[in-house]
């Protein structure tokens, strides 16, 4: 047989290809046929309203208690201690259907894996004057032969979109075309298929055992795991709860988590834009989507689990749950560093289904490009969106591949990073204030105020979890020899938020986190541990789990100042406006700037080094919006009032009032509203936080130039 002949897409932007898999049994050759269908441009996706009933309510209830919402829709009083769970009445919200499927193909989710053909598919030409029923041959690969021998149906035929058959992968302009289009083909699609591979490592037993944990519990929307109604394990959904299972479960259960699609990009965006028929299959075995999702939300949170890789591992696939509208753009990159992919444009290009509008009608999807155009375009098109310098936090000049700007992060690296926590607000609920240089396009001007020369004292904590605690007990040896920390507590519970970056269940009380006097024993016990991972139950705990992704790779700082903090490098602290932890700079001989990192100090929250301490009597916490994404709240500790507004700043400017909080497409990951009465600009930033504002309260503000 002849090798296959695409014939060209009359219009590759209202038409695709569809193969048509044809019945046989698993000795029978692979048998196909691929057929042009039109295709037109969908409506926008709906997008899931954050209900203002639920973010209202949670101001009207107190510990433990809480309001939340589960994914049908129904709001529930839950008791975060207890489990308990009360209906709430609320005023119905309008629920925005999701298209009927026009389309009756299903949208096929694999991992490509080697270049080279395994064999080929039997391709019976689409009928036309000139050729009528002849075949020719399409090389396929081996993980998609093994995934069409395993979807084929022994007597109908089965109707797929693939995409390494429906594009012709040698027609760039093709290519690009169909690649914008390949987040509407996913959400039209019947139903996604996630392949997994074959049946192997004890697969089946693996997906029994999260068929079972998944039909124990259910998830609010805010990420919340209670138990399910018709639950037979009532107390699973509980963190302290660890499931029974023998070492044989959780092999198999670990073997199943390590499979390579749960870590290629292209399937993240997939299985995100699945609709709620989506499915994972291995072998001949499958399980819904959501009920996998579920299961893995709930081992991840378990206090205890058989090794931090097995949790880190659940901790990335519990970022794939279906609904994406709740996290925002920087937050979806956060995660998406440790997905690989073959071509290093594809770390944006294969994020664009999950963007918004905005963001993704800024990129133009070029395959011509370099990977480095691409990362600024992206850069430039967040800025401009969400007017936050938010993705300065995946700059890592120590280890970027690409050229340009240091202030353009290098998405190309694979890795399993944790970022700063963004509910530091090291520089308040402020905006970026950014120009480019006259004399050279490719400096970025930004704003905000020096902190600290960083005086760093430690090597690099290693990124092996076996290795990565030892590096606390070198970094307790660097601690400055004062008794008292410059923040006023003692400098062994300054040492202890540092390495926990102040996740505590002081400063976040609705989470299920270690308290300051928790954390500070947790440190005593790292102090005196001698023994590795695999010796000291230590290492089972979800806490260390958490505070090795905060350790691992980074550096041990004091500062002349007395601050103490972990950075990747570097020799001078800003706080940039529209950032939400502190940036280490490098100064060049010129004068100008180069992105070294962010880092973490302990002491600079809530804007600190910017608007100065909290007025005595007053502290800060964290508490989730509707959807789980951070917001801050200032607490009155005499009066128990609790208020958005930060006692530091004083009243609104004339002219400007604060707007009901309510999560919109191209918000940034933590903003606020506020409208001017005048003008009716409605704006997501505090306006007491604009430069002119700082610097009337006498704050000496900089431009930094960055290169």
């Amino acid at each position: 047989m002849c090798p296959y002949q695409y014939r060209p897409l009359r219009n590759p932007t209202h038409e695709i290809r569809l193969v048509y898999l044809l019945p046989g049994t698993f000795a029978d050759p692979l048998n196909i046929r691929i057929v042009h269908s039109s295709f037109p441009t969908l409506p926008a996706p709906p997008v899931r309203a954050q209900n203002a009933q639920v973010n209202a309510l949670r101001d009207l209830v107190s510990q433990p208690w809480t309001v939340d919402e589960l994914e049908n829709g129904e709001v529930i009083l839950f008791n975060v201690a207890t489990g308990e769970t009360h209906p709430v009445p609320t005023e119905t919200p309008p629920v925005v259907e999701p298209p009927g499927h026009e389309f009756q193909f299903e949208a096929l989710s694999y991992v490509w894996g080697d270049s080279d053909v395994s064999q080929y598919a039997r391709v019976e030409v689409e009928n036309s004057d000139d050729d009528r029923g002849s075949q020719q041959s399409l090389g396929v690969r081996a993980n998609l032969a093994a995934a069409l021998y395993n979807l084929r149906y022994l007597h109908d035929t089965r109707v797929l979109w693939i995409d390494a058959l429906c594009i012709n992968q040698a027609d760039i302009t093709e290519r690009n075309e169909q690649v914008k289009r390949m987040s509407e083909i996913y959400r039209a699609a019947r139903r996604v298929v996630a392949w997994l591979g074959e049946e192997s490592s004890n697969s089946a037993h693996a997906l029994t055992t999260f068929r079972h944990v998944g039909s124990q519990v259910e998830s609010t929307i805010s990420g919340r795991i209670i138990a399910a109604t018709n639950a037979t394990e009532t107390r699973l959904w509980r963190n302290d709860n660890a499931p029974c299972f023998d070492h044989h479960t959780w092999q198999a259960l670990f073997c199943f988590v390590e499979r390579p699609w749960f870590y290629r990009l292209w399937c993240w965006q997939e299985i995100k834009l699945g609709g709620s028929q989506t499915i994972l299959q291995c072998g001949k075995d499958e399980i819904s989507w959501y009920e996998f999702w579920k299961a893995i939300l709930c081992l991840h949170n378990k206090d205890v689990s058989p090794s931090n890789v097995f949790r880190e591992r659940c901790r990335h696939i519990a970022f794939l749950r279906h609904d994406s509208s709740s996290h925002p753009f920087c937050n979806i990159l956060d995660v998406s560093r440790s997905k690989g992919c073959a071509d290093p444009r594809d770390k944006i290009y294969g994020l664009l289904g999950l963007t918004p509008t905005y963001f993704s009608s800024h990129v133009n999807v070029d395959y011509t490009r370099s990977a480095e155009s691409v990362y600024k375009e992206a850069f430039f098109a967040h800025l401009q969106a969400t007017e936050r310098l938010e993705l300065l936090k995946h700059c890592d000049i120590a280890s970027r591949r690409t050229g340009g700007p240091t202030w353009v992060p290098d998405w190309s690296i694979t890795e399993f990073a944790a970022p700063i926590l963004s509910e530091q607000l090291s520089s308040g609920v402020s905006r970026a204030w950014t120009t480019f240089s006259s004399k050279d396009p490719s400096v970025l001007q930004v704003v905000g105020k020096e902190f600290a020369v960083i005086k760093l004292t430690s090597e690099a904590a290693s990124k092996d979890e076996e290795e990565t605690l030892r590096a606390v007990r070198d970094w307790q040896r660097c601690l400055p020899t004062q008794s008292r920390y410059v923040s006023g507590e003692s400098i062994r519970v300054a040492f202890a938020l540092t390495l926990c970056m102040n996740r505590t269940k002081e400063r976040h009380p609705y989470n299920h986190f270690l308290g300051v006097h928790e954390w500070v024993g947790m440190v005593r016990r790292i102090l005196k541990s001698s023994s590795g991972p695999r010796d000291d139950q230590l290492y089972e705990s979800r806490e260390i789990a958490n505070l090795i992704q905060k350790v691992r790779g980074r550096k041990f700082f004091t500062t002349e100042s007395g601050y103490i903090g972990t950075a990747p490098s570097g020799v001078e602290g800003a706080l940039l406006l529209g950032t939400y932890s502190p940036t280490v700079l490098r100064k060049t001989a010129s004068g100008l700037f180069q992105v070294v990192g962010e880092c973490y100090v302990h002491g600079l929250e809530n804007a600190t080094g910017l608007v100065g301490e909290l007025p005595k009597g007053w502290t800060t916490i964290i508490k989730g919006d509707s959807h789980g994404r951070p917001t801050q709240r200032f607490i009155n500790v005499t009066t128990g009032q609790e208020t958005y507004d930060d006692p530091r700043l004083g009243p609104l400017p004339r002219s400007w009032d604060r707007e009901v909080y309510q999560r919109l497409e191209n918000d940034a990951a933590i903003f606020e509203r506020f409208r001017n009465t005048e003008s009716g600009e409605l704006i997501n930033h505090d306006p007491r936080l604009s430069p002119s504002a700082l610097q009337a309260r006498g704050i000496d503000l900089q431009t930094f130039q960055l290169v």
